[in-house]
């Protein structure tokens, strides 16, 4: 038996997908994320109490009320069960009960993406903020985000790049990166690049209004399945992806033997007086425009928030500009694929 390995309920073994966040290892007082396959489901650990009771406080705020905005942001964050004890290597530990958000997903592409310049939250000691300032500062204090990590299948099989891979990229760096992960290096997919533009945008329309919460160090988690896409768009015409007499369309290969439309308009920059990346302000919005997104996508491609441990309540009644900076730096960077 793996010494890594810990010792688990019948049922339960270690989530091969995570990507980041603290692992199973030889210090078996480090707990890492868990999957159920009885039901479906992963099991993520309290970590501690202070953060544990923060993220349940969360989850169970959202799960009581009856507050318009609030039971929207319940579309954008996985599906909370309940809180669980397990008995792990001996000792009872408690775990977060939570949606298996690629499950079903034969080849699950997933990437976690940390969102905002700021990741301490304001209880933080100055100790912590400094650590917290210094990590992935080359990308995070350029585009308010960072990768600590993910995984991909390609053509040419699986890869998975860890935090150490994240700390050395720069704003560049990043951007290729996400090329990477979305089989983008030669050519592109379109459909998926649009598929995750719409689900980001109902994600940045929500925080373009609420101010109930600011989020630190909280992350958005993308998965596709890789097998499924590709079947889907090779193998089945959907009505969704023709396109109207005004617009001029071609085709362009998505390097794995496929055509994706791709729709050419001419569109405006949308000014805002939102948060923008350094990069954003020469690219075009696509938001107000109709995006040639197949919604048969849907399925196969996950955009959710996650890593709820230091959300606080807004401060003064404001919007969490933090978190929307980083969120326009993402989908600038995705917009470009398409130009």
């Amino acid at each position: 038996m793996n010494q890594n390995q810990p010792q688990l309920p019948k049922g339960i073994c270690v989530l091969e997908t995570q990507v980041a966040g603290h692992l199973f290892t030889n210090n078996t007082a480090a707990l890492g994320m868990l999957k159920d396959e009885t039901i479906g489901c992963v099991l993520k650990p309290f970590g501690k109490p202070e953060c544990g009771a923060r993220e349940l406080s969360f989850y169970e705020s959202l799960q009581n009320t009856n507050d318009p905005q609030l039971k929207k942001l319940q579309n954008f964050i996985p599906k909370f069960y309940k809180k669980i004890r397990l008995e792990v290597n001996g000792k009872d530990h408690t775990f977060f009960q939570l949606e298996d958000l690629t499950h079903g997903m034969q080849q699950p592409c997933i990437m976690d993406i940390k969102v905002g310049k700021r990741t301490w939250d304001p209880l933080a000691s100055p100790h912590k903020c400094k650590v917290e300032e210094e990590k992935y500062a080359r990308c995070k204090q350029v585009l308010g985000i960072c990768l600590p990590g993910f995984q991909v299948y390609t053509e040419n099989g699986y890869k998975k790049f860890d935090r150490d891979y994240g700390k050395k990229l720069d704003a560049e760096g990043l951007g290729e990166a996400l090329r990477l992960f979305l089989n983008a290096q030669e050519m592109l997919c379109e459909a998926l690049i649009e598929e995750l533009l719409r689900q980001l945008y109902d994600i940045r329309a929500w925080f373009r209004e609420q101010k109930h919460f600011h989020f630190y160090a909280s992350s958005l988690l993308i998965a596709y399945d890789y097998v499924a896409l590709q079947k889907r768009l090779q193998n089945e015409k959907c009505t969704a992806c023709q396109k109207s007499k005004q617009q001029q369309q071609h085709y362009i290969p998505n390097g794995n033997g496929l055509h994706i439309c791709e729709v050419v308009d001419n569109l405006d920059d949308v000014d805002s007086c939102y948060p923008t990346s350094p990069t954003h302000k020469a690219i075009p919005s696509f938001e107000n425009e109709s995006l040639n997104t197949c919604r048969c996508l849907e399925r196969y491609v996950k955009v959710k928030m996650i890593d709820f441990a230091h959300v606080f309540p807004s401060a003064n009644n404001s919007l969490d500009m933090n978190y929307l900076f980083g969120l326009e730096s993402l989908i600038a960077i995705l917009e470009a694929m398409l130009k």
